[in-house]
């Protein structure tokens, strides 16, 4: 059983997804979606999206591209782990293309698992849905989870998605997003756009 595109089970996990500010746009709809507070009324901020190429192989190719924020600093992290840094207001975007056979609610199960223990840890929201692909690397499906926790004396707002490409069985990779509660409407926007634009050459 599936409505507006949402895995069976998941309907209450994707309102609260789009409570959160989060959700793969052409996927599940939002109508019945309680908008959180901090969200609401989060002002708008204006940000140049461009499409970004990274992960360069050997030859001089890049293989993964994605429209992300045109100022944002691109630091490699590990093979096939890139980041994507607004140093300024502390805050970035994250991509693992590197994960194995496993399915995009697998690997989500697997993330929310490795959190045990985070310091102040609250999970706002987990939910599986089906999209489309801005440039042509649909059927595509997401796994989410959107949380809080603590770093310091600092709350961290954090969303997770795996994604899986024109309709592969595992996730071909992992975004992130992070930074203040009072920037999950904007990281939300990076979020989806990444996803919607993501591609990878093999």
């Amino acid at each position: 059983m599936k409505k507006h595109g949402v895995v069976a089970g998941a309907v209450a996990g994707v309102a609260a997804l789009a409570g959160a500010g989060v959700l793969f746009l052409g996927g599940a709809g939002a109508s019945d979606a309680a908008v959180q507070p901090t969200a609401a009324s989060q002002q708008a901020e204006s940000i140049t999206f461009v499409m970004r190429n990274f992960e360069k192989m050997s030859n001089g190719k890049y293989i993964s591209h994605s429209k992300l924020p045109k100022t944002w600093k691109e630091v490699k992290v590990a093979p096939h782990e890139t980041r994507f840094d607004d140093t300024a207001n502390n805050r970035m975007i994250r991509f693992n293309t590197w994960l194995g056979p496993a399915t995009t609610r697998t690997q989500l199960q697997k993330k929310i698992a490795s959190l045990k223990g985070t310091p102040g840890l609250k999970i706002v929201a987990q939910a599986t849905v089906k999209g489309t692909s801005t440039v042509g690397q649909g059927p595509v499906r997401v796994s989410t989870v959107v949380y809080t926790y603590k770093s310091g004396k600092t709350t961290r707002w954090v969303a997770t998605r795996f994604v899986s490409l024109k309709g592969h069985t595992g996730a071909d990779a992992e975004i992130t997003v992070g930074g203040s509660p009072s920037q999950s409407k904007v990281l939300s926007k990076v979020l989806e756009t990444a996803t919607q634009t993501l591609s990878i050459t093999p």
